[in-house]
């Protein structure tokens, strides 16, 4: 489900937000990336990254490991770390290195 202004509504289900949804909870701007062909994921993430002007983490859901995201990231001077998910998703916190 989107808002009005095109955002993600932070009450919706995660299914039911969709491929490439974005969403603000407390700990980090998440985005979902499932079911996106590649090299969407990895473009979509990186556009997010790169318009973060703070140290606001954020939350990925994929359906696979990014292996071509991490030294892209790093690159950005960003981390990533595995953190636990639902059941087949592999969710990642990035946030800036430091």
């Amino acid at each position: 489900m989107t808002t009005r202004n095109g955002e993600s509504d932070p009450g919706a289900p995660v299914g039911a937000r969709g491929a490439g949804a974005r969403w603000t909870e407390p700990d980090g701007i998440h985005i979902d990336v499932r079911g996106l062909p590649a090299p969407e994921p990895l473009v979509a993430i990186l556009e997010l990254v790169g318009s973060i002007r703070d140290a606001t983490p954020v939350i990925v859901h994929h359906d696979r490991d990014p292996r071509m995201l991490y030294p892209e990231l790093a690159e950005l001077g960003w981390t990533a770390e595995q953190i636990e998910g639902a059941p087949g998703e592999v969710r990642l916190r990035l946030a800036p290195a430091g």
